[in-house]
Order: C-alpha cells, then structure tokens, then sequence
C-alpha cells in the first residue's frame, strides 16, 4: 500500500474498476494479499488483514462503489448533448381507396449543437458529479477503516476485561477457600467468609458479562469479514505509545480544506452553482446545425417523384414566453446554491471543531494512560501490602477484596483508555481526510500475538 492518502484511494479505485467476474481475486491480488494469506492469518489475523477481508465482504463498500460506477455515466451523458445525434426514420404511406399510389420514404437525420450555453453548463456540472462521486467513495473506505478498527478494538478490549475478570475470579476463588478454611480453626469469622464469597459471586458475574460481550464483539467483527474469526492480537497494558506533536492551528487549517465532508460540500456547492448558469442558459439562444438525406420511392409517378434529397439547415431558437416557470426554476438554483454554500460552511465548522476535540482527546488521553499506570502499580503494591496484613492479622478481609477490586478497576479502566487512545489517533486522521492503511498497519505494530 501506498503512504499518501490520495495514492492509497486512487490504488482502491483501480482495485474495484474493471473487474465483474473475478472481483474478489482482482482485489485481493491488488491488495497484495491472496486468500490462502487471509486464511493462514484466521487464527489470529491484524487489524490490516481484517481490513483486507472486509474490503472483500463489505456490502456498504461494494455499494459505494457500484454507486460510483453509475455517477460516471453522467459524464457520457453530459458529453451526449455536444456531439452530434444521428437519427433514422421510415415512412410507408398508403394512399386512399380506390388510388394506387404508395410511397416508401426512408431519411437520415444529423443534429449538431453549434451553440448550446445549457449543454455546456451541464457538461462542467456533470465532472463536479463525478467527483463528488469520487469524494463519496473515498468516504465509504475511510467508513469502512473505522468500522473495522473500531469493531477490531471492540474485541481487543473484550478479550482484555475477559482475561482480567478470570484472573480476578481466579485470585478471588483462592482468597474465598483460604477464609473458609481459615474459619474452620478459628482464624477467620463468618464474615469474612461472607465478604469473600460476595467478591467471587460479584467477579463471577462480571466474567459472564465479559464473556457476553466478547462474543456480541466477534460477531460484529464477523459480519464485517464474511468470516468466523476465533481469534486476533492482543494488545498489552504496557505497550509504549508514542504522544505525537500537535499543532490546532495547522490541524484546523488542514480539517477545513482536506476534510472529506468538507470537499463533498465544496462539490455539492459547485453542482449547485453550475445548476443555477444551466437554468439561466434555458434562456439563451441555441443554434445547431442539421443534416439530412432522404430516398422516396413512389409504385406509381402521380402526385409523386421518387430519389434522393438531401438538406443543410441552421436552425436558432430561443424561448419568448414560458409562463414564468424559467424563471422560477432559476430562482429555485439559487436557493439550492445558497443552502449548499451554508452547508459547506457548516461542515468547515464542524471539521475544525472534530480536530480541536479529537487533540484535545489526544492529548488527556496520553496524560489518562500514564495516570492509570500509576494506578495500577499504586494498586498492586496496595493489594500486596493488605494480603500480607491480612496473613498477620492487621488487615481484615474487607481490605483485601477492596484493594483486588480497585486493582481491577484501574486495569480496566487502564485497557478501556488504550483502546480510545488508538482509536483517537484514527478518528483525527480521519478528520484529516488522510487515513490510510498504513494507519492501520502501525497500530498493527503495537499489537502482539495471543498468548
């Protein structure tokens, strides 16, 4: 794949364009992956090679495309109207009864358009058609990018509170038989037996909770691909991310002319003011040029003369009076112009207002995961320090199951903060206009292979 994100989609459009038979192998090998690499990546595949499969499942992106396809045919059409139209005609005329004179004409017409002010307002509307075309499906793969990281870290996270929860569930089961054994010799009290079988019943339910949600995260995950996935990569609670540098000022100035929303309302504005000079053009006087030959063979020589004749005409027309409808339907463009050029405001607006959210986020997301490492280690210390007063007698175990659950706490709190550091570092690329895969493939760098 390629870095910059204009080579990246141009490579997508040439990946989907030109294959009907075979689209899946086409763009499999163009992806530089091949099925039998997706299959021997199944038992735990990366976010990359998941966004190779969904590239080939996704009926979003096949939609996108297929929609793509069917706004380039305005061009054709557009272009229509400036070449020449050639048209063909028979006649056969029976004459009354009681005549015998039948007469068989065949013609053969050619229009062309010397000077059609609508026809050329539609032709330069018609290439903003397809590039707002091209900008929607730009759209639809970086959707489909986040779609897919999204639901990637969705069972990331699922499988890292799963993993914590049985850990917890393991220690607290330990803890539970340990204060029942030690109130069989008068160790301990019956409320300490309570105390820890709550802990475990609670940790208990909280696993099923997991489990549920690891299986709902798979699913979504599978319904992407169009495959069963058992398994993917993990992402550790130390693993180093690196906090970029950010610049507001750049990052707005970037949103607002490089943001996808931005430029398919730019388009749209574009469309809207080509259709207010088309609706003005309706106006204006059309000259064409026309060409004909006809053949006319008569049965009989009265009132009739068979051959050939052949025409050249310049014909200029203009309309005089419509009923006002010209003039509404150009009052009605302007509007349309008028709402689009408010829309595209509205989406510089918001662009820049996504960049300074997602920095920010960026940001405190960073100062977030070194906070709750913190907690985490202030936290393993805590539930060391009482496990040992609890084995003394200086601590009860109260203590015990409040520091495992706070432990518990942060770690998750710690894997859930990861999770949206990733995916904020996407969202601001996104925002951008400049996902790419090679995104996806240096978060797939920070991911490790299941233990």
């Amino acid at each position: 794949m390629m870095k910059k994100r204009n080579n990246t989609l141009n490579q997508t459009f040439n990946d989907f364009s030109g294959f009907r038979t075979s689209k899946l192998l086409s763009l499999a090998l163009a992806l530089g992956v091949s099925f039998s690499a997706i299959t021997l990546q199944a038992k735990a595949p990366g976010l990359v090679h998941v966004y190779q499969m969904s590239v080939l499942h996704d009926a979003k992106l096949a939609q996108a495309r297929a929609n793509y396809d069917a706004e380039r045919e305005v061009m054709t059409q557009a272009r229509s109207l400036l070449l020449p139209n050639i048209s063909g005609s028979a006649l056969y005329s029976h004459p009354d009864l009681g005549e015998s004179n039948n007469r068989q004409v065949v013609e053969v017409e050619l229009n062309q358009a010397l000077y059609n002010r609508e026809a050329f307002s539609r032709h330069a509307q018609a290439k903003h058609i397809v590039e707002t075309a091209e900008v929607n499906f730009q759209l639809a793969q970086q959707e489909l990018m986040m779609r897919v990281s999204s639901a990637y870290f969705d069972v990331l996270l699922a499988e890292q509170k799963l993993m914590l929860a049985k850990s917890k569930m393991e220690a607290d089961k330990i803890l539970w038989e340990r204060a029942q054994a030690s109130a069989e010799v008068g160790l301990a009290s019956r409320t300490d037996v309570l105390q820890a079988r709550s802990a475990y019943d609670i940790t208990l339910s909280s696993l099923i909770s997991a489990e549920n949600d690891l299986d709902i995260a798979y699913e979504t995950l599978s319904k992407l691909t169009g495959q069963t996935l058992g398994q993917v990569k993990q992402l550790m609670l130390d693993t180093a991310i690196t906090e970029p540098r950010l610049d507001k000022a750049v990052l707005e100035a970037q949103a607002q002319t490089e943001n996808l929303l931005v430029r398919l309302a730019q388009q749209q504005q574009r469309i809207a003011n080509e259709e207010v000079e088309a609706k003005q053009s309706t106006q204006s006087v059309n000259v064409s040029l026309r060409a004909a030959h006809s053949y006319t063979h008569c049965s009989s020589s009265q009132g009739c003369n068979d051959g050939h004749n052949t025409g050249l005409s310049v014909v200029a027309s203009v309309p005089l009076y419509t009923g006002g409808r010209i003039n509404s339907q150009v009052d009605q463009a302007r509007f349309q112009a008028e709402s689009s050029a408010n829309a595209l405001r509205d989406a510089q607006e918001q662009a820049r207002l996504n960049v300074r959210v997602q920095a920010r986020n960026l940001e405190r997301g960073h100062a977030l995961v070194g906070a709750l490492r913190e907690a985490v280690k202030s936290g393993e210390a805590f539930l060391e320090a009482a496990e040992e007063g609890y084995r003394v007698g200086l601590r009860n175990m109260i203590d015990v199951v409040s520091a495992r659950a706070n432990l518990f706490d942060a770690q998750s709190n710690l894997a859930a903060a990861l999770h949206n550091l990733l995916l904020t570092q996407l969202q601001l690329q996104n925002t951008l206009g400049v996902l790419s895969v090679d995104d996806l493939r240096n978060l797939d760098q920070l991911l490790s292979a299941p233990q």
